[in-house]
């Protein structure tokens, strides 16, 4: 089997460009989420009080951003979704395409 150094060399130029695609989106998401997540358990355990404070009725300031975090994971992993197929599907279908022509 011979291989093409062009073409290889453009396949890896797809890839590394499909990485630093994701890494442009997965890290900001990551961030985003481990401040909220942590922020959260922070809170819970060093700010009772502000955690207990009623919001609506008998519902705490803690249960509401129990709620918003799970409205942030989920939220997060619809971005995630549609990115993924608008950006990251077509760069790893070049991506693939580049690699077998290569081999």
């Amino acid at each position: 089997m011979v291989r093409n150094g062009a073409s290889l060399e453009a396949a890896h130029t797809s890839v590394r460009q499909l990485i630093a695609e994701k890494l442009k989106y997965l890290v900001p998401m990551t961030i985003i989420f481990m401040v909220g997540y942590i922020g959260l358990t922070v809170l819970a355990g060093f700010a009772r009080d502000l955690m207990a404070v009623k919001v609506i009725g008998s519902v705490n300031l803690g249960f509401v951003l129990i709620a918003l975090n799970y409205l942030l994971s989920w939220l997060l992993a619809i971005v995630y979704g549609r990115v993924a197929s608008d950006v990251f599907d077509p760069l790893a279908a070049k991506a693939a395409a580049q690699i077998k022509a290569a081999h």
